[in-house]
């Protein structure tokens, strides 16, 4: 604790807002050792994004209740398909905010249509890219496992406002139900969602697949990249 405190004193302490994988079932944190990958079973989802003119670029998602959390499209910088796109951008669906389209070389060309988007946080991958791309911080999943109960700022359409309060408080599969049916009805969905199996983060005890949530945690510098 003194050691602790001196550093505090020198400034080399810091707080900052920061991912970490969770438990919602046990209500803890978990650590990498405690990890198992299992294959669990979902559906792809083609949603599509649009641009100004509203042209649409279609991803594939199997977690569609995130989309209010999106900061950017990615693609690998090799992909023919978009490197024309790279520094545009374009409007998600149903909640109408702007988000680049993004190279970085950990998306996969040959996954789902070879370009994602990067919501904080649906996966390790998502972190990845946010870190290394300077993303904006997004979070709605609470550490109960449900949506947040209020209206990000960054939602500022008030069809997205409307969208949003629908899934606020629910878990994320009751909220991912009310998003798919209101891409339906909003010509976004593109054809029915098909299944898919994905190997998935569990707590080693868990019966249910982790999330990625934020909280304020404590950094020391160490003269490199804290980040």
């Amino acid at each position: 604790q003194k050691a602790f405190l001196r550093n505090l004193a020198r400034g080399e302490a810091y707080q900052k807002d920061a991912p970490g994988l969770w438990d919602v079932t046990f209500q803890t944190a978990v650590a990498q050792a405690e990890l198992e990958s299992r294959e669990y079973p979902g559906f792809y989802h083609k949603v599509a994004f649009r641009f100004e003119d509203g042209t649409p670029i279609y991803i594939e998602t199997t977690r569609p209740e995130l989309l209010a959390a999106c900061g950017a499209l990615i693609a690998h910088p090799d992909d023919e398909r978009y490197k024309k796109y790279f520094g545009q951008y374009v409007y998600s669906p149903l909640f109408h905010v702007k988000v680049p389209i993004l190279a970085h070389k950990a998306a996969e060309m040959d996954k789902g249509a070879g370009i994602a988007m990067c919501c904080t946080f649906g996966d390790v991958t998502d972190v990845e890219w946010w870190r290394d791309l300077n993303l904006p911080l997004r979070s709605i999943i609470q550490r109960n496992g449900r949506i947040v109960m209020d209206t990000p700022d960054w939602i500022e359409s008030e069809e997205g406002k409307r969208i949003f309060q629908e899934t606020a408080g629910k878990t994320t599969f009751s909220a991912r139900k009310v998003i798919v049916d209101e891409l339906r009805a909003s010509g976004d969905l593109d054809g029915e969602p098909t299944p898919t199996k994905r190997m998935t983060n569990f707590y080693e005890k868990g019966d249910k697949p982790l999330e990625i949530v934020t909280s304020r945690q404590w950094y020391l510098k160490n003269g490199g990249t804290d980040e």
